[in-house]
């Protein structure tokens, strides 16, 4: 008999939510979302900008970090303490060194019905670093038994956040296929700025989304883990291209009236026929000056 589908059926009342984001247009809620990139890409930064994001704006009744991939001295370098540990009741730090079990029966004793049934994980993060630790993800079968866990998960209401690694070319993620095909969301993340023991911005491209999402850049303070949106031009200046900008906006403000394209190429000790002066001049137009036209003449002036 095939009854006992019936009982079974999806019901419309069970469909009265929208889609809502703990991080706009980058965290969906009770979603699996996976970053991936090369090392040194600031991933992990990444991961504790959002813990404590979640933590700060009380998005979440817990946020889990389980770390299977970092050094416990890497940690206290990283003042690990200080910036979660000890600064959010909502936030706990579960460590390899402490797990009992193997990182995947760790996911299967978190799947299990006796512990995630009646949405026991609503309003509840899990961020795991990284996925090549859980399991051989390499191969189809183990990834998607991986994936099969973390959906389980993710219907108990659990907003589950991955990071991964990118393959040897560094175009898309290490692992199976059956690991995108799984996912509700996935990004490309790319280091974008980065000021020792200060900040650093990343940009985070979609590469696979259900929700909505959008590409933005993020500014983790290294200091404080204060996560904040990036300005989409200045993310992208080079040091040469900030310099530039700097000495021209601190020029123009000593002359409120403006003055023309060869005074400001002069002003900031260069030649009026610099080729690379004047398209960086025209390309921050706009951005931080304006460029008004007076019969033959180009006037900048601040914005």
């Amino acid at each position: 008999m095939i009854d006992f589908l019936d009982g079974i059926a999806l019901t419309s009342d069970r469909l009265y939510r929208e889609t809502e984001f703990l991080i706009p247009d980058f965290l969906p809620k009770r979603m699996i979302t996976m970053y991936y990139a090369d090392g040194g890409n600031a991933k992990t930064w990444l991961s504790y900008g959002v813990a404590a994001y979640i933590c700060q704006h009380n998005l979440a009744k817990r946020v889990y970090y389980i770390d299977l991939d970092n050094p416990l001295d890497t940690l206290k370098d990283r003042g690990v303490s200080e910036l979660l540990m000890n600064r959010f009741a909502t936030f706990k730090y579960i460590h390899r060194s402490d797990l009992e079990e193997s990182p995947i029966e760790l996911l299967e004793r978190l799947a299990s019905k006796d512990n995630s049934r009646h949405h026991a994980y609503e309003d509840m993060v899990l961020i795991i670093d990284s996925w090549r630790n859980v399991t051989n993800i390499k191969n189809d079968e183990k990834a998607m038994y991986m994936m099969n866990l973390l959906m389980d998960i993710r219907e108990a209401g659990m907003t589950v956040v991955g990071i991964a690694h990118s393959n040897k070319d560094g175009k898309n993620y290490e692992g199976s296929n059956n690991i995108k095909n799984s996912l509700d969301v996935m990004f490309k993340q790319t280091l974008l700025k980065s000021l020792m023991g200060e900040y650093v911005v990343v940009n985070l491209e979609p590469k696979k989304e259900r929700s909505g999402v959008r590409a933005c850049d993020w500014k983790i303070n290294t200091n404080t883990l204060e996560m904040t949106k990036a300005d989409a031009v200045t993310s992208r200046m080079d040091s040469q291209e900030t310099e530039f900008v700097n000495n021209v906006k601190a020029l123009l403000a000593k002359h409120p009236k403006g003055l023309n394209k060869t005074d400001v190429l002069e002003g900031i000790g260069t030649r009026k026929d610099n080729k690379t002066a004047i398209n960086l001049l025209k390309k921050f137009e706009g951005e931080f000056y304006k460029m008004e036209q007076d019969g033959k003449k180009h006037i900048y002036s601040l914005l």
